[in-house]
């Protein structure tokens, strides 16, 4: 993962293109509303696997160019004031964010009550953990090929690893089933990382009556020998009594519970309390993950 140098200011700068909202109007009449918050001078975007052959094209200001991302419904874009390239990147990129010496480039992210900034769904073999850390090359996390009748549907927003110098308020864990959200788990954002913000301690809500309250053993996106990932569980019996609310397997493991026909598998209780895996439990389609920046 990019690392930031030390001297990077502690917060992001907000600049909302001049207009805080942004009205574009689509040939068919459809319209779209937005802003766009920037990154701290300096920092730009790379990719994390192969460029594309697409080609940037000038316009005329940064106000056009942010019209243009928008009603192409990109997350984030750049634009460099002296070449006036507009940047304009697909959600299907994978970048990062790193350091530049072109003080003439400004990069931007899009800005919403919620920023989704991670999502992957069920069966098409993606590695959950490596690809959300942004650990080891995009190429081996599995998430640009279909796996028979399941493909990836992968999106990770850049700003991730951006993380620590953003005033990130909440983050919301959302799973989805046939397009609608069965699981909502809400954390607070505020003094943590990439990693520990999934924890008991941040937890602030979730659709189960007694996660606050009951003792956990794992609680983290790390989970259990590289397999179970998301992680939440009350207590480990021999398989045939592992307790828990939410795993994210990666691939197959010992238990006959968790030895399916498809990985990723994204396994919840869908009681209102914890389940024991072996008796049943739901099964989302997908997995979004947002962030509520604090008010400024």
């Amino acid at each position: 993962m990019f690392q930031f140098p030390s001297t990077i200011p502690t917060v992001t700068t907000v600049l909302l293109l001049t207009l805080t909202t942004i009205l574009t109007v689509t040939s068919n009449q459809q319209f779209y509303t937005g802003s766009y918050r920037s990154l701290a001078p300096g920092y730009s975007y790379r990719y994390l696997q192969e460029p594309p052959t697409e080609q940037f094209s000038s316009t005329q200001c940064l106000l056009k160019c942010a019209a243009i991302s928008l009603s192409s419904q990109s997350e984030f874009f750049t634009y460099n004031n002296v070449s006036r390239v507009c940047k304009n990147y697909s959600p299907k990129n994978i970048m990062t964010v790193v350091s530049t010496n072109d003080s003439n480039e400004m990069s931007f992210y899009r800005s919403s009550q919620w920023i989704k900034t991670y999502a992957i769904s069920m069966g098409a073999g993606s590695k959950v953990y490596d690809s959300f850390m942004n650990i080891g090359s995009p190429s081996t996390w599995n998430v640009d090929e279909c796996r028979g009748i399941f493909c990836p549907s992968f999106f990770r927003h850049p700003i991730l690893d951006y993380w620590n110098y953003l005033l990130i308020e909440e983050v919301k864990l959302v799973l989805y089933k046939k397009e609608t959200a069965v699981v909502t788990m809400v954390f607070n954002g505020r003094n943590t990382t990439l990693e520990n913000w999934f924890s008991a301690k941040n937890l602030k809500s979730s659709p189960w009556d007694d996660l606050a309250t009951s003792p956990q053993n794992h609680f983290s996106i790390t989970g259990v020998g590289k397999i179970r990932r998301f992680y939440v569980s009350a207590f480990h019996n021999a398989c045939h009594g592992d307790t828990g609310w939410l795993s994210i397997n990666e691939k197959f493991h010992v238990c006959g519970w968790e030895k399916l026909s498809y990985f990723p598998a994204i396994l919840y209780s869908n009681t209102k309390s914890k389940t024991i895996w072996h008796n049943g439990y739901g099964t989302a389609d997908s997995m979004a993950i947002f962030i509520r920046m604090k008010s400024n």
